[in-house]
């Protein structure tokens, strides 16, 4: 059945008051569809089916403890705050705002087979014009807010001498620690991607300006600067559709540990060097991107 975005808000409420596993395994298999995981990662294509296999949300009542064989090997009787921390442990002294975030913002976690992959569901309210609620039986109605997964993928296993297309050298150390984590973060419109790349800023650019001759503009136009390779080792690891922005690692404007800054590219063009540090990045771009906040 093919539901508006009211009536899978409303469905997510009962969903959560009754906590029927049944129900909230078959909304995130609509989630998981509606945010292109199916489309997006070719390893699960084929996939029409959602295993529930753990489920832990605000409050506590009746969880479902989450499967022992989980990539991030959470403990059986975790709540949602220790399960929440255990995750992210990797990663904590790097990106304080960004877990202070996820603390205030999820309301629940759900692990996910999905054709044999694993995922971790963040259930959030997206934009929302009212307080976070306390407890779950406080949800407020789909006028002021709507509730969202945000899934992250199995962590990546990849290692400081491994080689990844399109970088054309192993993952940098920051952006390893984080892919092992989630190798890739994806909900309705905010995809990124660590463990693959797939575009430049420069073949987008040039790709953006099919069929146009460079000599009709300006030197210093992006067109003309992507022609002559400026952009070629900016890589592409994040977008955002409702920000109208996507972010890109430049492989050659690096911190002294040999970290890429990040780029951004937006509505008004590309960002000129320096960058963003990586990890300042993270802390500061992801909870604005994600949560609005």
């Amino acid at each position: 059945m093919i539901m508006n975005l009211e009536e899978i808000g409303d469905a997510w409420r009962l969903a959560l008051a009754d906590r029927d596993p049944h129900v909230i395994a078959r909304l995130l298999r609509h989630s998981s569809a509606r945010a292109g995981l199916l489309q997006r990662d070719e390893r699960l294509r084929s996939s029409d089916t959602a295993e529930l296999r753990g489920l832990l949300l605000l409050g506590g009542d009746d969880d479902i403890p989450f499967a022992a064989d989980s990539p991030w090997g959470v403990p059986p009787g975790a709540n949602l705050a220790e399960a929440l921390e255990h995750v992210w442990a990797p990663v904590a002294g790097r990106c304080p705002r960004f877990l202070a975030a996820l603390r205030a913002e999820v309301l629940g976690m759900a692990l996910v087979a999905l054709d044999g992959e694993h995922l971790l569901g963040y259930l959030y309210l997206a934009d929302r014009s009212q307080d976070l609620p306390r407890t779950l039986a406080d949800l407020p109605g789909s006028e002021h807010g709507k509730l969202e997964i945000l899934w992250g993928a199995a962590p990546a296993r990849l290692g400081p001498a491994d080689i990844v297309p399109l970088l054309d050298e192993p993952l940098p150390a920051p952006v390893r620690d984080l892919a092992a984590v989630h190798a890739s973060l994806t909900s309705f419109d905010f995809v990124q991607r660590l463990d693959r790349f797939t575009t430049t800023l420069g073949a987008s650019i040039i790709e953006n300006h099919a069929g146009e001759d460079p000599a009709d503009y300006d030197e210093d136009d992006e067109f003309v600067r992507a022609t002559n390779g400026e952009f070629d080792r900016h890589v592409r690891f994040c977008t955002c559709d409702s920000a109208a922005e996507a972010y890109f690692l430049d492989m050659t404007d690096r911190d002294p540990d040999g970290s890429p800054r990040v780029a951004l590219s937006g509505i008004n063009g590309d960002s000129e060097p320096p960058g963003t540090p990586f990890w300042d990045w993270v802390d500061e771009a992801l909870p604005s991107l994600l949560f609005c906040v």
